[in-house]
């Protein structure tokens, strides 16, 4: 009897050695795994802070330039200082009412957002840089007749309208939303 149970205990000597590397194996496979999705929902998060940061940078530069169109009296939009008018379309008539350095450029492609534009008053705090905007003085066509929409009734004839263009960066350079609005005065 004492010959079989060491019989026994022999051929049972590697299978708890090869099951708990089986399982040591499993183990580090689901712990890779499981900081590798851990990793990816914390860059997930980092980004929708950063977009979350840019978004209302662009906001408090939007929010800026409509205050300063409620001044009494506006400064010439002469292509300086982020006051820019709207070139018509028509070349005759741009060439007759202003020069081509007044036109307001692509918010998406301008570089000068680092350098040019307006700088909102206050300083915010975890940006990578402070919001900017631009104001555009938008031409608006005469009304044929009474009626239409409200950039065509009877008084636009006397009112302005404005596109204020600003553009904010969240926590990182990469971050950026660009947000306008159209103002009426």
């Amino acid at each position: 009897m004492i010959y079989q149970e060491a019989k026994l205990a022999s051929r049972q000597r590697g299978v708890v050695l090869a099951t708990g590397l089986i399982f040591l194996v499993m183990m580090t496979l689901l712990g890779v795994t499981a900081m590798q999705t851990t990793m990816l929902e914390e860059k997930m998060a980092g980004n929708l802070r950063d977009e979350t940061l840019a978004f209302q940078a662009a906001e408090a530069a939007l929010r800026e330039g409509e205050m300063f169109l409620q001044q009494i009296t506006l400064p010439a939009f002469d292509g300086s200082n982020g006051l820019y008018a709207e070139t018509p379309a028509d070349e005759t008539q741009a060439a007759e009412t202003q020069a081509a350095e007044t036109q307001a450029p692509d918010p998406i492609t301008w570089p000068g957002w680092s350098t040019s534009g307006r700088t909102i008053a206050t300083t915010m705090s975890g940006v990578a840089s402070q919001p900017r905007y631009i104001i555009e003085q938008r031409r608006i066509p005469v009304p044929a007749e009474k009626g239409g929409s409200v950039q065509q009734s009877a008084t636009t004839m006397t009112s302005t309208m404005y596109r204020v263009i600003a553009r904010g960066v969240g926590g990182t350079e990469s971050a950026v939303v660009i947000l306008q609005s159209d103002y009426r005065r």
